[in-house]
């Protein structure tokens, strides 16, 4: 009797190739019979052409996205949908319910965690709400009559590092509050930066945590990490799992931190969703992608393995996908 195949739609696959490969590793380790399938607006999008099946879909900005996505899902029974772009988290997470009642596991945290994600403002409240150490947010018209330079501005609904600058004096900061669209103004603070690898499951139980190092960031993700399992940050990174939990936090999450180590870890960011430096976790053992399909499946989540690799780097680069017409 042929088993049917465990189904899995990666929206907005974009360049993540490595992270589509890990969960087909994963699947043949459960002894799946898998199949994946994508979709990008953007058919020359590399990961498009690693998976089984990819299809064209309209932005995300338009009212089909979602129908388009449900429809997808129903005609190919896709048990697990995994999206790897931030614009389309809210979206997804307010629609949980209707791929759910066709069968479809979305892993993705609640509408209030992605909201207080997606908002940098709210990111903000909610680290001073659970005190957890977080810059400082600097009003721009205090800024311009302090002395308290540097700074740093992004967009209150930022992605991938995109827009974000540090400010030296008066002048910049005058420059890039007109150039920066939705600025919010911090503290800068300077440190090694850590991104970090969360897993939330169904009990709202913190299934595992790993800080990478930021070596080398290229075009606003990690081109070069090196696992540092430093108990401080983890400690830290917990509280923030915990509490996000609390919430609805489900899945995977991706934190990010400052880490002077004269002052202790302080957090910027919230990302619901694989990052983009995930592989380097799984390369080390961690089994995210195994337990993300243990979780649609309604599996016990399996273990973590003993032997980590801690001190593991990740040294990315470029690959060639050919297309013929």
């Amino acid at each position: 009797m042929n088993q049917d195949p465990f189904t899995i739609l990666f929206a907005n696959v974009g360049r993540r190739v490595s992270l589509i490969r890990a969960f087909g590793r994963a699947m043949r380790h459960l002894g799946l019979s898998a199949r994946i399938l994508g979709v990008d607006a953007n058919p020359l999008s590399p990961a498009y052409y690693v998976t089984d099946e990819s299809f064209p879909i309209c932005r995300i900005q338009e009212e089909e996205y979602i129908p388009s996505l449900l429809e997808i899902c129903r005609r190919h029974h896709v048990k697990l949908l995994v999206s790897l772009l931030d614009t389309d988290l809210l979206k997804l997470a307010e629609s949980r319910e209707l791929f759910k009642q066709q069968g479809t596991l979305v892993l993705i945290s609640s509408p209030e965690v992605v909201r207080l994600a997606r908002d940098k403002r709210l990111t903000h409240g909610f680290f001073a709400e659970n005190r957890i150490p977080t810059p400082r947010v600097v009003n721009y018209d205090a800024a311009l009559k302090e002395d308290s330079f540097p700074l740093f501005i992004k967009p209150l609904d930022g992605s991938a590092s995109q827009m974000t600058f540090r400010l030296d004096n008066r002048e910049s900061l005058i420059f890039f509050h007109s150039y920066v669209p939705n600025p919010i103004i911090m503290e800068y603070v300077a440190g090694e930066e850590y991104t970090l690898d969360v897993f939330i499951d169904h009990e709202q139980v913190v299934k595992g945590i790993v800080p990478r190092k930021r070596l080398e960031v290229r075009a606003g993700e990690v081109s070069k990490s090196r696992i540092e399992l430093n108990p401080e940050i983890m400690a830290a990174g917990r509280q923030v799992a915990q509490a996000l939990a609390r919430r609805g936090g489900l899945g995977m999450i991706n934190l990010q931190c400052i880490y002077p180590a004269d002052r202790g870890v302080k957090f910027i960011e919230i990302n619901p969703r694989f990052g983009g430096g995930c592989p380097l976790s799984i390369q080390a053992g961690y089994p995210f992608p195994q337990w993300a399909v243990e979780m649609a499946l309604g599996r016990a989540l399996s273990p973590l393995p003993a032997d980590l690799g801690d001190g593991l780097t990740m040294l990315r680069y470029d690959e060639a996908v050919f297309v013929r017409p």
